[in-house]
C-alpha cells in the first residue's frame, strides 16, 4: 500500500510541476514567435492608408465582445484587398469609412497590422510563460523539499 501511495505522489507532483512548465514554455515560444512576426512585417511590410469597412467581432470568455476593424486597401499591384486588423481590437465597433494606416505583407496581403499598434502581445505571452515556469521551480523545491515524494 506505500508503494502505491508514493505512485500517486509521483503523479501529482509531476502534474503539479509539470503541466505549469510546459503552458509556460508553450507561452514564451508563441509569444516570441508573434513577436518575431511583426518585427519582420514592420521590417519588410508595405504601408498604406487603408478605409474600416466593417466590423469583426470576437467573442470573450466574460461574454464582453471585442471588435476588430475590417479594413479595404489596394496592394501596390491594384488588387483590392479586405482583411481584418487584429492588432487593433476594441471594446466599440470601429467607425466605418474611417482611414486606418496600415503595414501589410506584400507576399500574403491579408496580414496587415495598424501602424499604430502600442503592442504585439508578444511580450505579454513571455512574461505569462515565465510566471508559470517560475511557478513550477516553486512547485519543484516544494514537492522534493517538502519530501513528498519520499
Amino acid at each position: 500500500m506505500g508503494e502505491e501511495s508514493m505512485g500517486f505522489g509521483v503523479v501529482v507532483a509531476a502534474f503539479v510541476v509539470g503541466v505549469p512548465a510546459i503552458a509556460g514554455v508553450l507561452a514564451i515560444v508563441l509569444g516570441l514567435r508573434r513577436r518575431q512576426r511583426v518585427r519582420q512585417l514592420l521590417r519588410d511590410g508595405q504601408r498604406i492608408t487603408a478605409v474600416v469597412a466593417g466590423n469583426q467581432r470576437v467573442a470573450q470568455s466574460e461574454g464582453r465582445d471585442t471588435f476588430l476593424p475590417v479594413v479595404r486597401f489596394h496592394t501596390r499591384e491594384g488588387h483590392e484587398v479586405r482583411t481584418a486588423v487584429d492588432t487593433s481590437s476594441s471594446y466599440k465597433s470601429h467607425i466605418i469609412d474611417v482611414p486606418m494606416d496600415i503595414i501589410y505583407d506584400p507576399a500574403d496581403p491579408q496580414r496587415a497590422m495598424s501602424v499604430d499598434t502600442r503592442g504585439d502581445g508578444g511580450i505579454v505571452a513571455v512574461v505569462v510563460g515565465l510566471g508559470f515556469l517560475a511557478f513550477s521551480v516553486g512547485a519543484y523545491f516544494f514537492v522534493t523539499m517538502g519530501g513528498f515524494l519520499d
